[in-house]
């Protein structure tokens, strides 16, 4: 543990600061009223919203810096002033390396695969979609699809899909708050209905539809399909234990401070202090922190339950004060521990 008082700041980048992150919100066809419900987003209309972008830099969204000195200024504009100063030295290319989103699953989304590295070179538009999965909210019957049941050749499992009935090839599992699941490239999967997580993923949007249960999109017209795209990319079995469970190595960890995934694209810690904090901050990767419950104030930014700060890599050290009966999580690129020693 720490003082109270904060030392000089040993930032390369003097300018460089700790950011709230204003979201995305995201109408779709599957979304309910949670995000405002459960987690607080100023919803700006009665359609449903199924996406809450806390951290984005894609040309599909953009989040935005909310106080201080960044306040208005989009996520990539402050990529391209800062570069690697604010994502990284280990980051690929010149966006964020992480997307951050709370997804609010009131109907089942659709069955769906995301391409990964291996595939790109034949589809120079696709970009790859590693993601986790921590679960926020489940009903009674909460639960997601991850693979299949059993082995299935690529004729069948078309067949299946034209006919309606992929749904009895499809792996369903039951879940729970704080359940944690990755998603790798070529995973058959969807969120059900009910549940609501927190996703934190590579910067992508790239996203094949295998089924969507005949619904038309929120415009009224049919939802597109990408049955020959998935397939191309698609693992056509069950899930391997190695690609259920998460690497946790790596290094050795502060007090009270549990890994929950550490795969190359992102490294996911949870922790839940109760007294002022501070951390070295490593210059090869940007952190993300949000708030799952409580309080607290993160450098000289106040962060309530649901909301999302960005850390700069070459910020040196950041300081967590006035924890307020809160837990949150904080995410990088995978690698050495984040929250490495207090």
């Amino acid at each position: 543990m720490t003082n109270r008082t904060h030392p000089p700041r040993c930032c390369s980048v003097p300018e460089l600061h700790v950011f709230k992150s204003a979201p995305v919100l995201v109408p779709k066809v599957w979304g309910g009223r949670k995000l405002s419900e459960l987690f607080g987003k100023p919803l700006p209309d009665g359609r449903p919203y199924g996406e809450s972008w806390e951290v984005a830099d894609l040309p599909e969204g953009q989040s935005i810096a909310c106080g201080g000195p960044f306040d208005g200024e989009l996520l990539g504009a402050l990529v391209d002033r800062f570069g690697a100063d604010l994502v990284g030295t280990a980051a690929p290319g010149l966006r964020f390396p992480l997307l951050v989103k709370i997804l609010d699953a009131a109907a089942d989304l659709s069955v769906q695969v995301h391409p990964g590295p291996q595939h790109l070179t034949s589809r120079p538009d696709a970009r790859s979609k590693d993601e986790a999965w921590l679960i926020l909210d489940a009903g009674a019957d909460g639960s997601i699809v991850h693979g299949l049941r059993a082995k299935s050749t690529a004729d069948a499992f078309r067949t299946a899909a034209s006919n309606g009935e992929l749904m009895s090839l499809l792996q369903r599992i039951d879940v729970a708050p704080g359940d944690v699941f990755r998603i790798p490239p070529g995973t058959i999967h969807a969120i059900c209905a009910g549940v609501a997580l927190l996703e934190i993923q590579q910067p992508s949007d790239t996203t094949y539809r295998v089924y969507d249960y005949d619904r038309p999109d929120l415009d009224g017209q049919p939802r597109q399909l990408h049955l020959d795209d998935a397939l191309a990319v698609a693992h056509l079995g069950p899930t391997l234990a190695e690609d259920r469970g998460l690497d946790r190595s790596l290094g050795p960890l502060a007090v009270g401070v549990e890994v929950l995934a550490n795969v190359d694209p992102y490294r996911i810690e949870k922790l839940a202090p109760t007294e002022p904090l501070s951390w070295p901050i490593s210059p090869h990767t940007a952190q993300v922190v949000h708030v799952l419950r409580g309080t607290l104030c993160l450098d000289e930014v106040l962060l309530g339950p649901a909301e999302t700060a960005v850390i700069p890599a070459a910020l040196g050290r950041v300081w967590l004060t006035q924890p307020e009966d809160c837990e949150l999580i904080v995410a990088g690129l995978g690698g050495p521990p984040l929250v490495a020693q207090y």
